[in-house]
């Protein structure tokens, strides 16, 4: 297990360098193809100029050509890739469900969420075709993998979810929610199906409760501010794609 762990860590470290790409160029409408560039000078960067956390702790912060600060979100999200790249290989080793399907379905889902946190939390803004894509690959993966009944209720679970976050969004006025977190609900009920659904957006909720709190009680944020929710909503996608079936397992044993 070691050796997979390794390499799905190493492999999410190089991944997590080109999601940090795709966040920056596709919010700015540039192609994602192409050299990596300093934002403040735009010097090519370097194959030593990107190797994933290495570089930038090497490099003291700073560009190597112009000395200005980088950005904190590269070596965090090359980090957090790696790290839930390495969880999902741990997760399918142990639940006796590892294979190179899983696995690569797993890679994508953990991939999409950090594009989809991330945007969301910088510009208050999801990313829908990268969720339209991700969506459309749950499809495939289910109809292929599971099941009809199984197929069925995952189907039911996303356009559940949607309606169910379309109704709090005409509620609200989009005050509290947008259209993207309905596109990201479907997501989330076609990964997970009902059950688990259901726990990842509990889990959503109640963290971005938790947290709303606490930045109103530093002073951060002031009662009727938002807050980006979809980086919550990934939080419960994960959770519950991660351990679902352990919670939801504990939950119905003690009730």
């Amino acid at each position: 297990m070691f050796f997979i762990l390794l390499l799905a860590f190493i492999l999410g470290g190089a991944i997590g360098s080109f999601l940090n790409v795709v966040i920056d160029r596709a919010t700015r409408g540039e192609s994602i193809l192409g050299r990596s560039y300093c934002d403040h000078c735009k010097a090519t960067l370097s194959t030593l100029d990107l190797i994933p956390v290495v570089s930038f702790v090497t490099l003291g912060a700073k560009c190597r050509y112009c000395r200005k600060p980088l950005s904190w979100q590269y070596p965090a999200v090359e980090a957090l890739c790696a790290l839930l790249f390495t969880v999902s290989a741990y997760v399918l080793v142990s639940d006796g469900n590892f294979n190179l399907v899983n696995l690569f379905y797993y890679f994508l889902i953990v991939s999409v969420s950090i594009i989809v946190a991330v945007v969301d939390y910088k510009f208050s803004l999801i990313p829908t075709t990268i969720v339209f894509f991700a969506s459309l690959a749950a499809l495939i993966y289910d109809f292929l993998l599971l099941s009809p009944t199984q197929f069925l209720n995952h189907v039911l679970s996303a356009f559940f979810a949607a309606f169910a976050f379309l109704i709090l969004v005409v509620v609200t006025r989009r005050r509290g929610m947008g259209e993207g977190d309905v596109v990201l609900a479907f997501l989330m009920g076609m990964i997970l199906g009902p059950e688990k659904t259901v726990l990842a957006v509990f889990t959503a909720f109640f963290s971005g409760a938790v947290v709303s709190l606490l930045l109103i009680a530093f002073g951060k944020k002031r009662f009727g501010q938002t807050v980006p929710f979809a980086p919550f909503l990934i939080f419960g996608l994960l959770t519950a794609l991660f351990w679902g079936d352990s919670i939801v397992a504990t939950y119905l044993m003690l009730y």
